[in-house]
């Protein structure tokens, strides 16, 4: 297994952590506004599982190489798009909205913007933090002249 694809696999599953308890913190925020004192069906659970699973799929959607500003904007766009079409779809077949309440879809569709700003917030964090390391690591090559 090369390096890149550990690193892509262990990236898929922080991704789904950070998803997962973003996605509990605000289904506890949606379930009080629309659906206060319902007794949850267990497969909720199952459900929100596999749809973090999915979202975090999206690790390995790169339809652009990251070359511009532009190409990296368009990237993100086609990641928040393809996690909306996910669990706004998958919501209406688990019935957990109702798509002609326009106030439940605005509620869901702010709570999927704010849980992808956090995850991709936390990722950028970490690969930020990765490439001051590797920079700090190539001034220390070209400083030494490549001699270990």
């Amino acid at each position: 297994m090369t390096e890149h694809f550990k690193k892509r696999i262990t990236e898929f599953f922080l991704t789904f952590c950070i998803a997962t308890t973003g996605t509990v913190f605000v289904s506890a925020v949606y379930i009080n506004i629309f659906w206060r004192g319902a007794l949850l069906d267990p497969d909720f659970l199952w459900q929100n599982l596999l749809l973090c699973f999915v979202c975090s799929l999206c690790n390995f959607i790169h339809p652009f190489q990251e070359s511009s500003r532009i190409r990296v904007w368009l990237n993100i766009g086609a990641r928040y798009l393809y996690i909306n079409v996910v669990i706004l779809g998958s919501g209406h077949l688990f019935r957990w909205l109702d798509i002609k309440n326009i106030l439940m879809l605005a509620v869901m569709m702010l709570e999927i913007l704010l849980v992808f700003v956090m995850v991709s917030w936390v990722m950028w964090q970490l690969h930020k933090k990765d490439s001051e390391r590797l920079n700090e690591k190539l001034q220390e090559y070209q400083r030494t002249g490549g001699r270990t």
